[in-house]
């Protein structure tokens, strides 16, 4: 009568299995071209903010260069450094937070519009929203990304983007139009090098 030989890896634990990596997240969604121009009409589309969420300070600088080479932004679109807001100048007192005030019906959609429309207006030193150009709404961005303010509590982009549009939309001057029109190319041209 034979035995038979232990095996080798008898009491041997058996090997752990490797650990599974996380499924991938899913591609974010980004806005359409169809959809930035219906925000460009007036239009809710909350995705046009999603072009510069989470975006580091390099990565901005390098599609700016390429908006400014492209001549997008016929501007210089650093602000003119000036170090502070001038003395008695008061964000509630524009005609255009008042203007703004009056067009948004919902409180919530008020508050969180004009504080992101705030934020802009002190980087931008003070300066009235109904004399920005579309260069300064991007020199306003880099500096809320610089500083980080984009990370306060309720910051969100498309508020400040959808905060000006409305502004020049209101406006009876031309220049709105044309600024609206110069930042609608920007967005289009962004969202064509921004990827999933």
């Amino acid at each position: 009568m034979t035995t038979e030989e232990p095996s080798r890896d008898a009491g041997a634990k058996p090997a752990s299995a490797a650990p599974k990596k996380p499924p991938p997240e899913p591609p974010r969604e980004l806005p359409d071209l169809d959809g930035i121009a219906r925000w460009a009409q007036g239009d809710d589309y909350p995705l046009v903010g999603v072009l510069f969420e989470d975006l580091p300070l390099k990565r901005y600088d390098t599609l700016v260069m390429q908006i400014k080479k492209d001549e997008l932004l016929p501007q210089h679109w650093q602000v003119i450094s000036s170090h502070q807001i001038p003395e008695g100048a008061s964000f509630d007192d524009l005609y255009a937070v008042r203007t703004l005030r009056e067009r948004y019906r919902d409180p919530e959609v008020s508050r969180k519009r004009l504080a992101a429309l705030e934020v802009a207006w002190e980087e931008l030193r003070g300066k009235s929203p109904s004399l920005w150009n579309a260069s300064d709404v991007f020199a306003a961005m880099r500096r809320i990304i610089q500083k980080g303010r984009q990370k306060d509590a309720g910051f969100e982009f498309y508020d400040l983007l959808t905060a000006i549009r409305d502004v020049w939309m209101s406006l009876s001057i031309p220049h709105g139009r044309e600024q609206l029109e110069v930042l609608w190319a920007c967005l289009e041209y962004v969202r064509g090098k921004t990827r999933k």
